[in-house]
This record gives C-alpha cells, structure tokens and sequence, in this order.
C-alpha cells in the first residue's frame, strides 16, 4: 500500500504544465469491510492532511463498480515532490502502512495521476465534501491533432455547462495502469438537484445541442469515451 499511497508518480513529460496534481487510487473492500476500509482511509486521511496533503475521500456511484476512491491532492509539481518526500520520514505514516498491511481491508484496483489543465487551478479548489462529481475519461485521436482536438472540444463544452450551472475542471492523465494520453472532464454540482436542472437544461440548450451536432458530422472521431461514472464527495481533508 505504501508505495501505491506515496509513491506512484514517477516521471512527469516535459510538456505537462505544472498545475493542480491528484492522485486518485480506487480500493475494492473486502466483503464485509468497507467500513472498515473508510475506517483506515479516514486515519490516513488525518495523516496525510496533517503533513499538508489534500485529501478527499469519494463513494463512486453510479456507473461505476461502487469501490472507494482515495484521493491526494498538490498544488503543483514542487509541492508533490517536497510533501513526498516528508511523508516518506513521517514516523506517524509508517507506523499506519505497517499497521494496514498486517491487516488490509481491500485491495487496490486501479490508480492513476492526473494534472489540472488550468495551471492557475489549486489544489484546495477540489470538489468540497458533499459534493457530487460527474466524470468522463476519454482517449484522444492518435497523434498531436487528436489531443488538441480533445482538449479544445473540453473548452468548448466547459464553457456551455458552466453557463448552464456546472462547474467544470479538464485534465491530463500523466501516469498509471492505464492510457497516459486520456482526458478526463469533471462536472462538479452542490447536489444531486443541482445535477438534475444542468442535465435538465442541457436537453433544451441549442449551445449544447448544436456542439453535439458539430461532433457527430466530423469525418473520424476525435476521441472515445472509455469511461464515466458519478462520485459522492464523502469526505475532505485540507
């Protein structure tokens, strides 16, 4: 677990910007465990946030196999390598991971890291507890043109659904067990009501529709979407 929690970033391509960084690591609980498991992730979380790292921990929801996701969040580059290494010495982490791994209570799934295509974006800035969070994971075309493509289409549609009530926040896979050139597009809402009136909304927006339309009238397809799902802000430690 340690080296799953505090070490999985290993290099980072030169032509990443240095913004926002997460870490999301996604743990399946054993059968009857997952109390158990939100049990530890809550003590690590208190570590983690004591030594100056962000933590969320979300419920995936629909869409989704209904796991756990742990979340670490930086503010940037720096601060993940310098918060790394102080949690490398942390005697009080040490003796949590040597606690866990004698009696794990779930396994890990899936991790990846990903990096805030808005470098002004903080790490703070995070969905906040209570949250609900509407995620897409896409893959770009092959080649520089199908990731700029991607990329502007998210600015295309981060622009309508924020005009319609959302907030949105696009970024850059950097790293895991999947696809490093991916995307991911993250609408963010107060609640589900909120999520119902955006979605409600997006129906009858001519915006929406007509960028729809844009996208299914090109030749080849710009990107897949390989993955989406919705999460519950749970908990949230600063």
């Amino acid at each position: 677990m340690k080296k799953y929690l505090m070490a999985f970033l290993a290099i980072f391509g030169a032509q990443v910007s240095q913004g926002e960084i997460l870490e999301i690591y996604t743990w399946k609980p054993y059968a009857g465990k997952a109390e158990l498991m939100l049990d530890a992730m809550q003590e690590a979380a208190e570590i983690h946030s004591g030594l100056g790292i962000g933590v969320t921990i979300s419920q995936l929801a629909q869409g989704t196999t209904q796991d756990i996701d742990y979340v670490l969040r930086y503010d940037d580059l720096e601060s993940w390598g310098a918060l790394n290494d102080s949690s490398a010495l942390s005697a009080e982490w040490n003796t949590f991971f040597a606690k866990f791994q004698a009696n794990p209570h779930g396994e890990l799934v899936n991790s990846f890291s990903m990096i805030n295509h808005d470098q002004s974006n903080m790490a703070d800035d995070w969905a906040e507890e209570g949250q609900i969070v509407s995620f897409f994971r896409w893959e770009p075309a092959l080649g520089l043109a199908g990731q700029e493509a991607l990329r502007q289409g998210f600015m295309t549609a981060k622009e309508i659904h924020e005009a319609l009530g959302a907030r949105v926040e696009t970024y850059q896979v950097t790293n895991g067990s999947e696809g490093v050139r991916d995307m991911m597009y993250l609408m963010i809402y107060d609640g589900y009501s909120e999520m119902a009136e955006v979605n409600q909304a997006m129906q009858t927006s001519s915006e929406w529709l007509t960028f729809q339309q844009a996208v299914d009238a090109q030749p080849s397809q710009a990107a897949s979407l390989l993955r989406s799902g919705v999460a519950v802000m749970a908990a949230s430690y600063d």
